[in-house]
């Protein structure tokens, strides 16, 4: 617990007083995120068209990709967790690298999801938005934390002298 309160202050000193400030990695996430989308919708037929943030499908209402809705902050919870849980270094950061790429994938996901709602369920898009994270990030999540607990128990057995097989 106090590795996690440790590395939650630091993450939002850095954040709230570098990061933020300078805005370069929010910037590149968001606009990395819309320009993927673009070429993934476009890739299936969808009139698409991504200004910086802002991506519009012909005729429909844009999503635009706002700092929160980057994935930034879920994944430096994500790394947060895999930092303070016990572990063998090399698989932490194994753990840590997929489980960032795997976010940014799923934000992709979760951005085309949006940009297609705005297609076929306008009238249900804020609940679709507020309830995403749900749908998109979060069982996957827990799914690499739980597996990430799973291989840190079996270490901390094989420490003890006991062993799972």
């Amino acid at each position: 617990m106090i590795k996690a309160a440790c590395f939650y202050i630091a993450w939002q000193l850095l954040y709230e007083f570098i990061l933020y400030p300078d805005g370069r990695i929010d910037q590149f996430l968001a606009v990395s995120v819309a320009s993927l989308t673009q070429y993934t919708l476009a890739f299936f037929g969808w009139d698409i068209s991504v200004l910086n943030r802002l991506i519009t499908i012909e005729g429909y209402r844009g999503v635009e990709v706002l700092n929160e809705c980057n994935a930034l902050k879920l994944m430096s919870l994500y790394s947060g967790f895999i930092i303070a849980v016990k572990g063998p270094p090399i698989k932490r950061i194994i753990y840590i690298v997929t489980g960032l790429v795997i976010i940014y994938v799923l934000n992709i996901f979760r951005i085309m999801a949006f940009s297609l709602a705005t297609v076929y369920f306008q009238q249900y898009w804020d609940t679709f938005h507020e309830f995403s994270p749900f749908i998109f990030f979060y069982p996957v999540i827990l799914t690499l934390w739980y597996k990430w607990t799973l291989l840190s128990e079996k270490n901390t057995r094989s420490l003890l002298g006991y062993s799972i097989a």
